[in-house]
């Protein structure tokens, strides 16, 4: 049967003790109307809220820890975290996984890739997670093996909420793909109400060097410079109590971004292209300084309005509604699902 109309499809989800991949794989993975059994694999334990998480899921979810070893990456101590009335028996296989995804940071894909060598099915699918796109699928190609179609997914939300409806999901494909994997992908997140975006390897990384990389960098720089700035007895707390809604709204992002895993936003400022985005970024906060000291508040003016006419006036206009809408509510909380994150 071919794998795209094939039932009780059986996930194995690499890294998927914690993050976007715990997150994915309950929401995303174990929803889907044609999989029967999840597996987590990692070499970390499941936490106490990692195995409540997992309850009253459609699809049987497993936990088996990963080891690898010369001959590869192994699977054991399985251990039923959730059994639906079709669960399978017996510790999961490799070779036999229909679909095989990689939850793991970004430094940790040549590892799992090489783990991976020779042990997955001539028919199988395998998906990454991760920020960047066009170094992880490569290396992905390279060592999946004969017949093994490969695509990159990255989900454009971060961790919140219990459902993946009207979140999105970018869907890179690769030429190994005769476009079942990437239709089965699309179609499943449709049917759960996720956007979906189709993009090339290049597009998405181009864009997420901004959307993400520069973005973070400059949460850090603004959360660097904000505690900086405070003197004496002067307080986060107080300064709030003085805060406008922009600052309220920057504040809120770069305290959720400091409460989350530092080692993953570390490695999304190692990736191709990290260092050059953030140049940009410093020489233009460098330039439009020197800028205002120095020029007279009808310089300022045409600067700003330069920077103004760059964005357009329909981005303008959608990012006054978007705004409006954020600052409507007078305060913006860590739970807000304000940035995106990667796994």
């Amino acid at each position: 049967m071919p794998k795209p109309s094939k039932p009780n499809k059986h996930v194995i989800m690499i890294g998927a003790a914690d993050g976007m991949g715990l997150w994915a794989a309950r929401h995303w993975f174990a929803e889907l109307d044609d999989v029967a059994r999840v597996t987590l694999c990692d070499v970390e334990p499941l936490s106490d809220k990692a195995l409540d998480a997992l309850s009253n899921a459609p699809a049987s979810i497993e936990y088996v820890r990963a080891e690898y070893s010369t001959s590869g990456l192994s699977l054991v101590d399985r251990k039923t975290i959730d059994s639906a009335s079709n669960a399978s028996v017996g510790c999961p296989e490799l070779s036999k996984a229909d679909l095989v995804v990689l939850a793991v940071p970004l430094s940790a894909i040549g590892v799992v890739m090489d783990g991976l060598n020779g042990h997955l099915a001539t028919d199988a699918w395998l998906i990454d997670m991760s920020s960047a796109k066009t170094a992880p699928l490569a290396h992905m190609v390279k060592l999946a093996g004969p017949g093994v179609a490969v695509a990159g997914t990255h989900p454009l939300f971060g961790i919140t909420g219990d459902s993946i409806t009207d979140k999105t999901v970018a869907l890179v494909p690769t030429q190994t793909d005769d476009g079942s994997l990437i239709r089965w992908l699309d179609g499943g997140l449709q049917r759960l109400g996720a956007i979906t975006m189709n993009v090339t390897a290049e597009r998405h990384d181009r864009y997420m060097l901004i959307a993400q990389t520069m973005t973070h960098f400059a949460l850090m720089a603004f959360g660097d410079a904000v505690t900086s700035s405070l003197q004496g007895d002067e307080s986060l707390e107080e300064l709030r109590q003085f805060g406008t809604p922009p600052y309220l709204a920057m504040g809120a992002v770069t305290g959720r971004l400091l409460t989350q895993n530092h080692r993953l936003y570390a490695s999304i400022q190692q990736t191709q292209g990290a260092k050059n985005i953030r140049e940009v970024f410093a020489e233009s906060a460098q330039r439009l300084a020197d800028s205002f000291a120095e020029g007279s508040l009808d310089d300022i003016e045409v600067e700003l309005d330069g920077l103004a006419d760059r964005y357009g006036a329909d981005e303008l206009s959608i990012s006054t509604r978007l705004s409006e809408e954020l600052f409507r509510a007078g305060r913006v909380g860590p739970e807000d699902d304000l940035e995106r994150s990667d796994s």
